[in-house]
């Protein structure tokens, strides 16, 4: 099965960090908002064998790799906190 392994470590690493942003936190939306820009800022990592997930996991260790994946995290949440695509008070349903 053919995956994009950065999809996983995105959206672990942003429930680390909205913490600080309650207003993403609570929207569905927001969250999906900051995981696409996110994603479209950062190197995909495919993998369709177990040993292309191990190297995966291993590139994980690395200190730069996650320290990418949270500074692209961290502008994705301020781009939306400043421009959130949705009104305060109304519901937002993410588009399938």
């Amino acid at each position: 099965m053919l995956k994009n392994h950065m999809e996983v470590l995105v959206e672990s690493h942003l429930k680390g960090l909205l913490e600080h942003h309650e207003h993403i936190a609570a929207c569905g939306c927001c969250q999906l908002d900051v995981q696409a820009i996110a994603l479209n800022n950062l190197k995909p990592y495919y993998t369709r064998t177990g040993k292309g997930l191990v190297f995966t996991k291993m590139k994980e260790l690395d200190h730069q790799f996650q320290s990418d994946i949270t500074q692209a995290l961290v502008r994705a949440i301020q781009l939306v906190e400043k421009n959130p695509r949705h009104e305060e008070n109304v519901p937002c349903i993410p588009e399938d």
